[in-house]
C-alpha cells in the first residue's frame, strides 16, 4: 500500500515511523501485529516503501505513542543517543512552564537536559545555551552532533539533528503562542547534496559547516512572554507528539492563521460575523463551519481562543491595568472579562497576572490591578 499523506498536515518522512518500528522489534515486539492493532492505512515495513516518502504526522504520532508505552521512551524514534524515559517531556515542561520569558523557559530546559544527562552515560560537553550578540539578535545553541545523534552516517545525522531542532522549535511556538522568526539555522554537518529538505524544514537560510547546532534569531524573541499556563499544558501533553510534529503553518491550519489575520491585532472593535468572515475567506458559510469542525473547533471557539491569547500575552505586561486589557479585548464591562478569562483559564486575571509575576510585584500590584 503507498504511503498517504494528508495534504492539510504537514507530513513526516516514512522512515521516523519505520524506525520507531524497528525500535519495537528489537525489544522483541511484533511491528506487523503492531501496525495490526493501530489499523493503519500505511505499512512502514514494506519492503519496497520510500523511506523518503511523506507520511500524515497523525498516523507517525500514533505509532510513537503505542512504541512509548511499550517501551517507555520519549525520543521520537529520531536516532537520539541518550533514551529518555516516559515521562521526561512532562517534567521538563512543568519544570519551566511558570518562566516569565523565552530565554528564561530556554535558559531552564538547558540545565534540566543537562541534569538528566548527567544521571545517564551520554557525556555532555558544557555551552552557553542563549548568547545575546548585541547587534539585534541572538544565538541559541543546541548540543552537538556528537552528543545529540546516535547514529555515526553524516547524512543520518543532520536528518536526526535538524527534524530535532524542528521540533523544539515548534515547541517554543507554543509556548509564546506565535511563530518564532529564524534569521538563519546553523548546522554543524556539512552541507548535502539537496538542500531543499533542508529549507523547507525552516523555511531560512541554513548554514553548514558551523561550529554550533544553533537558532539565530532576533533578539527581542527571547523577551517575549510565556503565554500557556498548567492547564492549557495539560491540554497540550495530552495531544503531544501530533503538536511538535506538525508546523504549525500548515495548509489545514493556515485556515486559521488567515482568520487571525482578518482579524488583525485589534480586538477593541467588534468581531467579524461568521457571515463576513466565510466572505473574506470566499467559501460559504457552511464549508467554513464544516472547515472549522474537521480542526476541532467552531467559530465561537476560534473566538474566545484568540481573546485567550491575546488577553494571556498583555497581561504579562505589567504595565497595562486589567482594565485596560478588557478594553483592548473589546469587552463593554471588565466583569465580563473576569467570567470570561476565569471561564478559559481557570483563574481571574489577577491570580493569572500574580501567577506570572514575581511575588514581591504580585503583591505590590494586584490589589491596585483589580477592577
Amino acid at each position: 500500500m503507498p504511503p498517504y499523506t494528508n495534504a492539510h498536515k504537514d507530513p513526516v518522512p516514512l522512515k521516523y515511523a519505520r524506525s520507531m518500528l524497528q525500535v519495537a522489534e528489537a525489544q522483541g515486539y511484533d511491528s506487523a501485529e503492531l501496525l495490526r492493532s493501530l489499523q493503519l492505512p500505511i505499512n512502514p515495513m514494506a519492503e519496497n516503501a520510500d523511506l523518503d516518502a511523506p507520511i500524515d504526522a497523525h498516523y507517525y504520532s500514533l505509532i510513537y505513542r503505542r512504541v512509548m508505552w511499550l517501551l517507555q521512551d520519549e525520543s521520537f524514534g529520531l536516532g537520539l543517543r541518550q533514551r529518555t524515559p516516559a515521562g521526561s517531556f512532562r517534567m521538563l515542561t512543568l519544570f519551566i512552564i511558570h518562566c516569565e520569558t523565552l530565554e528564561q523557559a530556554l535558559r531552564r530546559a538547558s540545565e534540566f537536559i543537562i541534569f538528566c544527562r548527567t544521571l545517564s552515560d551520554v557525556p555532555s560537553a558544557a555551552h552557553k545555551p542563549v548568547e545575546r550578540l548585541g547587534n539585534g539578535t541572538a544565538f541559541y545553541r543546541f548540543p552537538s552532533d556528537t552528543e545529540l545523534a546516535e547514529s555515526d552516517d553524516t547524512d543520518e545525522q543532520r536528518h536526526t539533528i535538524a527534524y530535532t531542532m524542528a521540533i523544539w522549535r515548534r515547541f517554543c511556538q507554543w509556548l509564546i503562542g506565535k511563530p518564532l522568526e529564524l534569521i538563519a539555522v546553523h548546522l554543524q554537518s556539512s552541507k548535502p547534496d539537496n538542500t531543499r529538505y533542508f529549507e523547507q524544514l525552516f523555511g531560512c537560510e541554513i548554514v553548514y559547516g558551523c561550529d554550533h547546532n544553533a537558532f539565530l534569531l532576533a533578539e527581542y524573541c527571547l523577551d517575549c512572554p510565556l503565554v500557556h499556563t498548567e492547564e492549557s499544558l495539560r491540554k497540550f501533553l495530552r495531544d503531544a507528539p501530533y503538536h511538535l510534529l506538525v508546523s504549525q503553518e500548515d495548509d489545514d491550519s493556515s485556515l486559521l492563521s488567515q482568520m487571525k489575520r482578518i482579524v488583525g491585532n485589534d480586538l477593541s472593535h467588534e468581531f467579524p460575523s461568521v457571515v463576513a468572515m466565510s466572505a473574506h475567506l470566499n467559501m460559504s458559510v457552511r464549508t467554513l463551519r464544516r472547515r472549522l469542525k474537521d480542526f476541532g473547533t467552531t467559530y465561537q471557539q476560534f473566538k474566545d481562543e484568540l481573546r485567550k491569547e491575546h488577553a494571556m500575552r498583555w497581561l504579562n505586561q505589567p504595565e497595562l491595568k486589567i482594565n485596560a486589557v478588557s478594553a483592548l479585548l473589546g469587552f463593554d464591562e471588565p466583569s465580563a472579562f473576569h467570567r470570561s478569562f476565569k471561564k478559559w483559564t481557570g483563574m481571574t486575571p489577577g491570580e493569572y497576572r500574580a501567577s506570572r509575576q514575581p511575588a514581591a510585584y504580585a503583591d505590590q500590584h494586584q490589589s491596585k490591578e483589580a477592577p
